[in-house]
């Protein structure tokens, strides 16, 4: 018995130890997705959600800052999510493709009539960024948030409400790799006596298109154009 008593109290110092560490283990944070892959054909370019996590906190605002090499892609469309913030401020929001920087900023008043944004279970996508590649050259691209700890402009944070809001972007947000394989080249002309199998392909093909067709909505961890290897 006293063997017993032994062990539920050992176990139960355990439990105590190691609830704190796992309370603090998630935090604030932003990310990308895809984080990594390749693009498979340059000349459709690619897309990357980013994603919020507020991990238990309510914000008030939330901008990222994402940088990228201008002489390899450039930003063809940034589709902010509406839903999450109140305002979205045009003088903490731009996108530069001179630069190689895309910032977006979400606010929401502390106090006002819409509730300040609380991730409930998966992260959620604040933003979704539509790229063209620009370069006939192999190689990697990499998307990085500008990070600086502090409430800067062209730098990323997540506020939290308080007097004053708090900072609880606690550190750099990771990086995105994406391996680039270059232009497919165009497939030669088919022959003759294989257009009318193809033409009946193509017919079944869009017939499966149309009915399945759905309108397209922001979703969690979903909308790229990215293949992985």
């Amino acid at each position: 018995m006293i063997l017993k008593n032994l062990v539920v109290y050992v176990l139960t110092l355990i439990i105590l130890g190691v609830s704190p560490i796992l309370s603090h283990a998630a935090s604030p944070s932003f990310s990308f997705y895809p984080q990594n892959g390749s693009v498979r054909d340059a000349s459709k370019g690619f897309t990357v959600d980013i994603l919020i996590d507020s991990a238990g906190e309510r914000i008030t605002k939330a901008r990222f800052a994402v940088t990228f090499d201008p002489t390899k892609i450039q930003i063809v469309k940034a589709n902010r999510n509406n839903t999450l913030f109140d305002q979205w401020p045009e003088d903490e929001s731009t996108i530069d493709n001179q630069r190689g920087m895309v910032m977006l900023t979400g606010f929401t008043q502390s106090g006002g009539t819409k509730s300040l944004y609380l991730t409930e279970g998966e992260p959620d996508v604040m933003a979704r960024l539509e790229f063209e590649v620009i370069t006939e050259e192999k190689g990697e691209i990499v998307l990085n948030f500008e990070y600086s700890g502090g409430d800067d402009l062209f730098k990323s944070v997540i506020m939290k409400e308080g007097s004053p809001p708090q900072n609880v972007l606690a550190s750099q947000p990771e990086s995105a790799n994406f391996a680039l394989r270059g232009f497919v080249s165009p497939s030669t002309a088919i022959e003759p006596s294989h257009l009318g199998i193809v033409a009946g392909l193509v017919l079944i093909a869009v017939g499966i298109f149309i009915s399945n067709s759905k309108v397209s909505s922001f979703r969690k961890r979903k909308g790229t154009v990215v293949l992985y290897e």
